[in-house]
């Protein structure tokens, strides 16, 4: 009999299931029978008998054992793939800190007896003067001792071995000797003070040590230890940092001056001043306290506003080894607890909720051990065991935390599976709780009106987990912080004063929106960031679908070691509500009307009557003129004006220096009035077709070609102009006929046959509608007052073997590809008519996408690739159709940054880019085209983008830049979208030179070989009203000089153009100057023969200083001048 090994696993890889248990089993092939059910390979394999073939042993034919049936189960239910299964493994690899860090290792058992071997020193009270380089609040100054730290110890992720390898930061806890202070010095910021001090005056004395080690140890005179200390720190930096950038909570931080060891890689240690547990009176520091008391304030504490912010920043001090302890058990129970924080951390970067290192990024407070505690917590409370707690588990029962609990009404306590409901104090005094088992310290006291966007990310990131087979991408994929990828409308303050994210005494807010308001003692950033949220929220209504605040770190101060810190708050908005210029109200009557008339103001609030008779409260704004194509700041969008109005009425000085971003086109109307009149025009005229009466075959369908009719056109081709002087646009539509087999067989009988039906349609259209035509042996022009609509005719007969070779989803490798003659009429007859009909389909329903559109063909343009509009198009609906790993655009400029991110982020060498217009795409069809794909990447002249559709599946129909500027335009991509990131959160940008968005078009020339300017189109003619003419006769010359240089220069080099008809660029195909065979003479190229050594024949390259010069002669009078990249000099022609 024949025997195989059987594995039991998981889409046919037994590698993905760990750990791996058990031994390698026998069964009979005919019992090796598999199901697959939901793309999960299930098993199904029967016990042998123990009375098996001779020679084996009863043990080879054992059940599964129940570890692999559980591994089994888990993959499939649990991780939902094999493939989602392998990529979180292979991410926990990544993200796991390095074994190795012998030299980091060593310098902290050093490092306790330098800190044990700090002189004491008597500090004086005036602080400020002592360290200039540190901030203190100086309410009440006191002078204190400085003493060596009662107590070292390493605390924090380095030690449980939670950090992540691209961090390596190890967080050193120095204990203050209690002598340093006074029973009182909880109060008034006093404890803070001394804090920082003493951070001083550790930082002094290792910077000594440090300087000393630099000059060799030190003088003569000093003692051993200080010899000793001098030599541990040899080649240590030291600086000092600030704890979650609050610089009123400095530490020292401590990193090698040169490159790590191989294998150890950097790290930094950070020396944490902390106090003893028995320092602070726990009973005096509950959230219901108040502990920040204004000289010449009542004595009775009780009268005064708690400070649950001010009281949680103590505690944090006082309880780091306690808060470690509990991390280690919690370790040491769920042995899976620290992948899962592994995994927390990376789902909380790629968010941007966690402070970066690099500047310009935006953060929120959230940190690295409020996600641990929160993780341990959620496996405490779990019914799962332990020992059977994947990380994966424990990862998701965080997030179901995070956004279970409704942290408005709710608090928790660690340990506790259950919340409680809040009091109305408690919920005015923070805005999330989650306290330690005494419920006294607030472990998320710095999130406040951030709870509510982490508590929704982690609501999505666990609805794509159970919905999507492969969510990798869209959860833990590090594109997600990118603002520009998200936000239609950013609205960013200017920096902060210093200590803005230090808790802070402020006065009483007016209760205008509920949601805005913050506790007293809540840091500023704070404060601002859900006032702006609450207020502008409730001021754009059904507009605004999601607000978004952040914080923005900006660039380090050398001298301080501080660093900006300012508000920015991000909008998704609605498309169809934007260009609503009257928001209704309550009824005058109403208790709602007061704060109504309070969010708008009296300068803005009116009461108008309506039809219906009732009295309402409302806002009006100024309506936008139609048809233009930017936003300007003398005709603001309504959304502007909404923010502008709300940002001066109810933020005072911050209004005039806060930064409103939409864009660079701003907010416009996506979907134009004259489209739509076109659309109104050619159904009328689908009707006059469809009703012709000599037609010997009936219509089947009339189709729209133009871009126009997707509202997607930047500017529709001008029609010729006729006698009446009346300035048209032309739209091409293709008419269909019912199959019939009255078509001739012959393509070019065909056309004839074509070409007497236009006639026949003319005659009727003239003589019984009026309508204005002109024949042409191919098509037939129709004018209407506005507009002209070109027919032509498509029938299957003509191209079907065409069609049949193009269209067909199974590959033909070795099929001969059609004419370019045949594919440019299956594009324009066939092809283009029913691209355009899904594009306007999907514009209809996501209004966005035709702006999308729009912003990225001008992109395109101003990088000289006019004439790719199709391709363009593709990119937009690929990122509005298909958007994993996000949500679905909803502006242009965010669809413009998606198409950025695309181009730079696909794998176009191994992967094609499938549109699916309207989701018809089968599985089957798209395997097809994936290997229509891979055998196209095997031939010599492989296009680098690779973009098919249903309607185009081998990808030869759609006209792609070349593979020359590919990569190029992929960086640029890049580039763009660091501009548009650099622009949002104002990074570079000074009062005096604010950042626009000209680096987003910029263009970079260095990749062409000859470049020549034009004269700008209708310089002239465009201050004569009424003559159009000349700027018609331009923008057709430009066209045929494009024309001409493609059709006589296309086998030397490729020509680009941009969309103002400004410049045009010439790059030299690098193998049109190998060297060739004198046969090449023959060509319409003229080249240059070089003569060999005697008995070899010539060769011949391309003579580029004749080509350059025919280039400036077809262009004269056309071009102001040519230059050739990398000369010196620029040959120049004038411009008349």
């Amino acid at each position: 009999q024949l025997f195989v090994r059987v594995s039991f696993v998981c889409e046919g890889t037994r590698s993905a299931m760990a750990p791996h248990v058990g031994k390698k089993r026998k069964a009979e092939g005919s019992q090796n029978a598999s199901t697959n059910t939901g793309g999960v390979t299930e098993p199904s394999v029967k016990v042998a008998k123990e009375s098996g073939p001779a020679g084996a042993t009863s043990g080879e034919f054992k059940a599964p054992e129940a570890a692999e049936v559980l591994e089994i189960a888990r993959t499939q239910n649990l991780y939902k793939s094999n493939l989602f299964r392998l990529q979180l493994e292979e991410v926990l690899k990544e993200l796991a800190p390095k074994q190795k860090h012998a030299r980091l290792d060593t310098f902290l058992r050093n490092l306790k007896g330098v800190l044990e071997g700090l002189a004491p020193r008597s500090v004086p009270a005036k602080f400020a003067a002592e360290f200039p380089k540190l901030r203190f609040h100086e309410e009440q100054p006191a002078p204190f001792e400085f003493q060596p730290p009662k107590r070292i110890d390493v605390v924090g992720s380095f030690l449980l071995g939670t950090c992540m390898r691209s961090e390596t930061i190890a967080d050193v806890a120095i204990e203050m000797p209690s002598e340093a202070f006074k029973s009182k010095d909880y109060l008034n910021f006093r404890y803070f003070d001394k804090r920082a001090a003493y951070v001083g005056e550790v930082h002094r004395q290792l910077q000594a040590l440090c300087s000393a080690s630099r000059n060799g140890g030190g003088s003569s005179s000093s003692t051993s230890s200080s010899s000793s200390s001098c030599t541990h720190l040899a080649g240590i930096e030291v600086d000092i940092g600030h704890l979650q950038a609050d610089v009123f909570r400095p530490c020292v931080v401590l990193r090698p001056t040169g490159k790590g060891e191989l294998g150890e890689g950097q790290w930094v240690v950070r020396l944490l001043p902390s106090c003893a547990p028995d320092l602070l009176p726990v009973a005096k520091l509950g959230p219901d306290r108040n502990l920040v008391r204004a000289v010449g304030t009542a004595k009775d504490p009780t009268s005064l506003p708690p400070t649950p912010h001010y009281n949680s920043c103590l505690l944090e001090d006082a309880r780091m080894r306690l808060h470690l302890e509990h991390m280690h058990r919690a370790l040491q129970t769920f042995p899976a607890l620290k992948d899962a924080i592994h995994l927390l951390k990376r789902w909380a970067t790629a968010r941007g909720f966690l402070l970066q290192t690099s500047p310009g990024t935006v953060c929120t407070p959230l940190s690295g051990f409020c996600l641990s505690i929160l993780a341990a917590h959620a496996g405490q409370t779990s019914n799962i065991a332990p020992s059977q707690t994947s990380s994966f588990q424990l990862f998701k029962l965080t997030l179901t935390v995070l956004a279970s609990t409704d942290w408005a009404k709710q608090k928790l306590t660690f340990g506790k599976a259950t919340g409680k409901l809040l009091t109305a104090e408690e919920a005015k005094a923070c805005g999330a709780h989650f306290y330690d088992t005494d419920g006294l310290f607030n472990f998320l006291w710095r999130l406040g009106p951030f709870i509510s966007e982490i508590s929704w990310e982690a609501q999505r990131c666990l609805r794509i987990l159970d919905t999507e087979a492969d969510p990798y991408e869209a959860v833990f994929g590090q594109q997600a912080a990118a603002p520009s990828l998200q936000w239609d409308l950013t609205v960013r303050t200017a920096p902060l004063r210093p200590g803005a994210l230090c808790p802070a005494m402020s006065k009483p807010q007016q209760a205008i929106v509920p949601s805005a308001i913050a506790p007293a003692d809540a840091p500023e950033a704070s404060q601002l960031a859900g006032s702006l949220v609450g207020v502008l929220r409730e001021g754009l209504g059904d507009r605004c679908t999601r607000a978004v605040p952040r914080l923005v770190v900006g660039e380090r101060d050398a001298s301080t070691g501080a660093s900006d810190v300012s508000v920015v708050v991000g909008f998704q908005l609605d498309a169809i509500n934007l260009e609503r210029f009257l928001d209704r109200g309550p009824s005058a009557e109403s208790e709602a009307a007061k704060s109504f008339r309070a969010l708008w103001g009296r300068e803005k609030s009116e009461l108008r009557r309506f039809k219906d008779g009732s009295v309402l409260e409302c806002a009006v704004w100024a309506k936008p003129p139609a048809g233009r194509e930017s936003e300007s700041k003398k005709q603001p969008a309504v959304v502007t004006q909404i923010v502008q109005h709300l940002l001066r009425k109810h933020f005072g000085d911050r209004a005039a220096t806060c930064d409103i971003v939409s864009g660079p086109s701003g907010f416009v109307t996506n979907l134009g009035d004259r489209d739509r009149r076109l659309w109104v025009a050619f159904e009328a005229f689908r009707a006059h077709l469809c009703q012709l009466s000599s037609l010997p075959l009936t219509i089947k369908d009339v189709h729209a070609v133009d871009r126009a009719f997707s509202y997607t056109a930047l500017s529709p081709p001008v029609a010729p102009p006729t006698a009446d002087g009346v300035s048209r646009t032309l739209h091409d539509i293709v008419v269909e006929f019912e199959s019939s087999g009255r078509w001739p067989d012959d393509p070019m009988a065909a056309r004839k046959v074509a070409g007497a039906m236009l006639l026949q349609m003319k005659e009727e259209l003239q003589g019984d509608l009026g309508l204005d035509a002109d024949l042409t042996e191919t098509f037939l022009d129709v004018r209407f007052p506005e507009f002209v609509f070109r027919v032509q005719i498509f029938h299957e007969k003509e191209l079907f073997e065409v069609a049949r070779r193009v269209t067909n989803f199974q590959a033909q490798a070795h099929a001969t590809p059609p004419s370019d003659e045949s594919l440019e009429r299956l594009r324009s007859l066939w092809w283009r008519p029913r691209i355009r009909s899904t594009c306007h389909a999907q514009v209809l329903q996501k209004p966005a996408l035709a702006g999308a559109m729009r912003l990225c063909q001008r992109w395109l343009g101003s990088q000289l690739l006019a004439g790719y509009e199709e391709f363009a198009e593709h990119l937009v609906a690929s990122v509005f159709l298909q958007p994993s790993p996000f949500e679905t655009p909803t502006s242009p400029q965010v669809g413009l940054c998606r198409v950025c991110w695309l181009l730079d982020t696909h794998d176009w060498e191994r992967e094609p880019l499938i549109v699916d217009f309207d989701g018809k795409l089968t599985s089957e069809d798209r395997l097809s085209m994936r290997s229509s794909f891979e055998h196209s990447r095997n031939e010599a002249e492989a296009s680098s983008f690779w973009v098919s559709s249903r309607f185009d599946p081998h990808a030869m129909l759609l006209q792609c830049p070349p593979a020359t500027v590919s990569v190029w335009l992929r960086r640029r991509a890049h580039q763009a979208l660091a501009a548009f990131n650099r622009r949002l959160l104002g990074i570079g940008s000074t009062p005096s030179a604010p950042i626009g968005w000209d680096a987003l078009f910029a263009l970079d020339t260095s990749v062409f070989d000859v470049l020549v300017r034009l004269q700008p189109p209708n310089a002239e003619d465009a201050r004569k009203k009424g003559d159009r003419l000349k700027a018609v006769a331009s923008r057709q010359a430009v066209a045929s000089l494009v024309s001409k240089l493609r059709s006589h220069l296309s086998p030397v080099c490729l020509i680009f153009h941009d969309t103002d008809d400004r410049m045009i660029a010439i790059k030299w195909r690098p193998t049109a100057f190998f060297p060739q065979h004198q046969n090449v003479l023959m060509g319409a190229v003229p080249h240059t023969m070089i003569r060999q050594a005697e008995g070899q024949v010539p060769i011949c390259v391309p003579n580029v200083l004749y080509l350059t010069s025919a280039i400036a002669s077809l262009a004269e009078g056309l071009m102001l001048d040519l230059t050739i990249v990398g000369a010196r000099g620029a040959l120049a022609s004038g411009s008349k």
